[in-house]
């Protein structure tokens, strides 16, 4: 079969494995695969590299979103955008799109957002969702749309991305938690859309002195004011630990095995790798049943709410507190499903997506 070039666009520094997995997978199979950087004028690397079969876009706002808000410079960036993405177009290289989020997490210049999203929509030869509940999602924003070349293909697991030698003791005394009782944890990029002030309010509701909650991860953009705001929201409650900063990849072992319980109290969400990388280390979840974490979870293995219930949240974490000699149990079914989620599978149904669209 012929050689299929492909460029990713763009790529982000967040230590996340997802396109390192799958462009490792996808070069197992005789797939070339180039990578250029969040560079808003992408075309001259597209062109450096020419000629591409495929140019793959992953998340879109990088390329045109100003960070500090200027409009105006976002608007300039959006028409540099559709302009080289119409050149692309014309020059016979096929568009991709995998749909990771419908919107940008910060809900900055939605309308700006809402164009780029339609005009790439619009010049694809494929659009990717991860899953049949973001397919429908995507469907109700971008009616009309020609289903035939919408494809679903799961996000992969994270099984092999990780060490996981690490036996919870020794986690725990790493992090200086308590050994007995039942660890929540949030692990993550500390971004609003996440939740992670409802969890505190939410868990200092829970009557339990054995409980812990480790909220631990970078927060987003180094802002001092939440950083600020969450010193003050936990400083009256000692069950709650606060680790912030970047959690190198070999030290994700020690959070995961550390605690009984990974919750992600999302206020939105669409997809959600970090969910997959939970189930990966054999851990039950609390989670909204939204998007592709009502695909991923099922109720043997998690503690799922309807994301616009005030009280699904506290529900959820009382019955974790109530079966938690079962956590365990849901820990291990969750790494049975996420096993299923192979990278080899993926790049598999991605090289399917690829050649339909030649």
């Amino acid at each position: 079969m012929k050689r299929i070039k492909v460029i990713f666009a763009p790529t982000v520094n967040d230590d996340n494995p997802y396109l390192s997995q799958l462009i490792a997978n996808l070069q197992k199979i005789n797939i070339q695969v180039e990578t250029i950087s969040s560079n808003s004028f992408f075309l001259s690397a597209v062109i450096s590299h020419w000629k591409p079969d495929i140019v793959h876009f992953h998340w879109l706002d990088p390329l045109f979103q100003v960070p500090n808000r200027n409009k105006f410079k976002s608007i300039l960036k959006l028409l540099s955008f559709i302009v080289q993405l119409i050149i692309l177009k014309i020059s016979g290289v096929k568009i991709v799109w995998t749909v990771h989020n419908l919107k940008n997490h910060e809900n900055l210049n939605l309308f700006l957002d809402r164009i780029s999203s339609f005009m790439v929509f619009r010049l694809a030869k494929a659009i990717i969702t991860h899953c049949n509940a973001a397919k429908e999602e995507f469907l109700e924003v971008f009616s009309g749309t020609n289903t035939d070349k919408i494809f679903v293909i799961p996000h992969g697991n994270y099984v092999d991305s990780y060490e996981n030698k690490i036996e919870k003791p020794i986690a725990r005394e790493k992090l200086c938690l308590k050994q007995s009782g039942t660890i929540f944890l949030f692990l993550g990029l500390i971004r609003p859309y996440k939740g992670v002030f409802e969890l505190i309010d939410t868990f200092k509701q829970l009557d339990n002195d054995e409980a812990q909650l480790v909220i631990a991860g970078k927060i987003y953009r180094d802002s001092p004011e939440i950083a600020e705001a969450l010193i003050q929201k936990i400083s009256d409650d000692k069950r709650i630990k606060l680790i912030p900063g970047f959690v190198p990849s070999e030290e994700v072992q020690f959070y995961m095995n550390a605690c009984d319980i990974v919750i992600f109290p999302y206020r939105d969400v669409l997809t959600s790798g970090a969910v997959l990388l939970a189930m990966s280390f054999g851990k039950a979840c609390i989670a909204p049943r939204k998007g592709c974490i009502g695909e991923a979870l099922d109720d043997t293995g998690a503690f799922l709410y309807k994301i616009d219930d005030e009280s699904g949240l506290i529900q959820a974490m009382k019955s974790a507190l109530c079966k938690h000699s079962e956590l365990s149990f849901m820990g291990q079914h969750n790494r049975y499903l996420a096993e299923k989620y192979n990278w080899k599978h993926v790049a598999e149904m991605t090289d399917d997506v690829y050649r339909s669209c030649l």
